[in-house]
């Protein structure tokens, strides 16, 4: 085995050294790699709740409305976000789906382009800095990186944004390495500011406070500040206020300047002094989960490059490095609100690190290997919780396994545990590789046999089955009570009314709605009117928000005859 891991080894680096060469091949292998991670279950696995949900339906309705300054959720105001994602999206659905708003996959494209373009960026930031073969390297290991394949799937700002800080990041850091008189540097400037405009307009102040934090460290530990003068502020500060203030004065003079108050006031500064939508964590919480969220790149991301690093901290490739992390890695941490996806911007940080590291320091025997075998363990452990976690689907939802499943976890078992033996004996290339082979089979596993086949998770695609079955019987909006997600909104329609149970059920009999969505237990104890509504379809799921299984039954008063040219599919029919 281990003469076999040798040989791979010796392939694969002299491979990456021979493409890293090709700027032209390096970029088509990184897409080519990047789509094959992202691609399978992107149209497939459906629309998911509730942010995807939220930003998707907002889309849709600008799409429909053709009002693209305002940015709301049926008649709710969605002021949250700045516009940015929305214009992306709508610009994707006109190209690929204009007559059809409900295509999921339609909405998913800017993220997807997003997380490419980091990638990408990535590579063109670090090469300049590292070399070559490290940056490709680099690349490579952002690729595979779990959250990233998640945000490449979700039509949500978090993907496009990662492009555009990394471009900021990366132009920062040719401004701050390459302070000498440049031709160059001027438009190196104008990316800089110009990528935290476009930054601002997807997330707020993200991107901002990313290099202002970065810029600060960097400032506080080299004296040497000549570098500044090429950041072009003068002009830079402006051409950042061009790009991002016309919408953010209209939207203030649209909502009456609502949107400030619920933008900054409700959700960005509530998230830094309480656990937002009880998404609460302590600190060290994004440390626990990284070796999850950056799997499988943690397989070399290491204590002990990290302390290597760490001694080294006042030259300027380190310090600029840890200028892009550690600060903003702090700020997250004392932040009460934590979801995996917020650390994703200083990702790329991180991988340019462990690709460095790799081939500069553990190969010149710097590095001592234990730490690069305990990350190993590590990276099983998160590994195989990912194999258990997904056979606990299909037990847990009596899910019939695709043909196809078993093969591949087969096949995932065998490579790790070989990626594992060859990071344990230094075979760094080839364990690398080997991960990232493992990657793409666990991703293929969950986003396009796994997760789109659990129908009971997908409560409002089985709504929207039912109600487009019942489609040419019913002339009013369907109305929801208490399963409201934003998902079953989406593909419902924006016309879709929101109602209590006691509303749904007084509208129903009364003929002002067709037909209603409610909970079973609901039903049983409404009370009384005639004409009494009856269950014409029965869903059973289990709603991922709340924790718990439902029975949804739809409900009508409307006699049997109107719906004698509509028929419900067999498996909702109520037994």
């Amino acid at each position: 085995m281990q003469v076999v891991l040798a040989r791979i080894d010796q392939l694969l680096k002299a491979f990456l050294d021979w493409i890293s060469r090709r700027p032209g091949l390096s970029a088509a292998f990184l897409i080519a790699i990047c789509l094959a991670f992202y691609l399978p279950g992107s149209a497939s696995l459906p629309v998911t709740d509730r942010d995807e949900g939220r930003f998707t339906q907002a889309t849709k309705q600008m799409l429909e409305t053709g009002d693209f300054i305002d940015i709301r959720n049926q008649d709710e105001p969605r002021y949250k976000k700045p516009i940015g994602i929305y214009w992306l999206q709508a610009v994707s659905v006109s190209i690929f789906s204009p007559d059809e708003l409900t295509q999921i996959w339609a909405y998913r494209i800017p993220s997807l382009i997003g997380v490419i373009a980091a990638v990408l960026l990535t590579w063109w930031a670090a090469r300049p800095i590292f070399g070559q073969p490290t940056a490709l390297l680099a690349a490579l290991l952002l690729a595979g990186a779990f959250t990233l394949t998640l945000e490449a799937r979700i039509a949500k700002s978090d993907g496009v944004l990662l492009a555009f800080t990394t471009l900021a990041m990366g132009a920062l850091a040719r401004i701050y390495l390459f302070d000498k008189k440049r031709q160059d540097m001027v438009a190196i400037a104008a990316l800089f500011w110009i990528a935290l405009g476009l930054g601002i307009l997807i997330k707020g102040p993200i991107a901002p406070i990313l290099a202002a934090l970065t810029v600060t460290a960097i400032i506080i530990f080299d004296r040497n500040r000549s570098w500044l003068k090429n950041m072009h502020a003068a002009w830079g500060i402006p051409v950042m206020l061009v790009i991002t203030l016309p919408w953010f004065i209209s939207i203030g003079v649209v909502s009456d300047w609502e949107f400030y108050r619920l933008a900054l006031g409700e959700d960005f500064f509530e998230k830094l002094h309480s656990g937002k939508e009880n998404h609460w964590g302590p600190p060290g919480a994004y440390f626990i989960v990284f070796w999850w969220s950056f799997w499988p790149a943690a397989l070399v991301t290491t204590g002990g490059a990290a302390l290597w690093l760490w001694r080294r901290k006042f030259t300027r490739r380190t310090l600029l490095l840890l200028s892009w992390i550690i600060p903003f890695w702090i700020a997250l941490e004392v932040t009460p609100t934590k979801l995996p996806h917020y650390s994703m911007v200083v990702y790329p940080a991180i991988a340019m690190a462990a690709a460095w590291v790799l081939r500069e320091a553990t190969m010149a025997g710097q590095v001592a290997m234990r730490t690069y075998r305990q990350a190993a363990a590590i990276w099983l452990f998160v590994g195989a919780l990912q194999l258990i976690f997904l056979l606990f689907l299909h037990i847990w939802f009596l899910i019939a396994p695709s043909f196809w499943l078993l093969p591949v976890l087969a096949v995932i078992v065998a490579l790790s545990l070989a990626t594992v033996r060859a990071s344990w004996f230094g075979y760094f290339h080839a364990g690398i590789g080997l991960a990232l082979v493992t990657a793409f089979l666990l991703y293929l596993a969950a986003f396009k046999l796994v997760m789109p086949a659990i129908d009971p998770i997908w409560i409002s695609r089985q709504t929207a089955e039912v109600v487009n079955a019942l489609r040419p019987c019913i002339s009013s909006p369907v109305v929801l009570t208490r399963y409201r997600e934003p998902s079953a909104v989406f593909l419902l329609g924006t016309d879709t009314r929101i109602l209590s149970a006691e509303e749904a059920n007084k509208a129903l009999s009364a003929g002002s709605a067709d037909i209603a969505l409610l909970e079973k237990k609901t039903a049983d104890k409404l009370p009384l009117v005639d004409p009494t509504p009856r269950p014409i379809a029965c869903i059973d799921g289990y709603n991922v928000n709340q924790g718990k299984q439902l029975r949804l039954q739809l409900m009508t008063a409307r006699p049997e005859s109107a719906f004698t040219a509509c028929q419900v599919p067999e498996r909702y029919r109520c037994r």
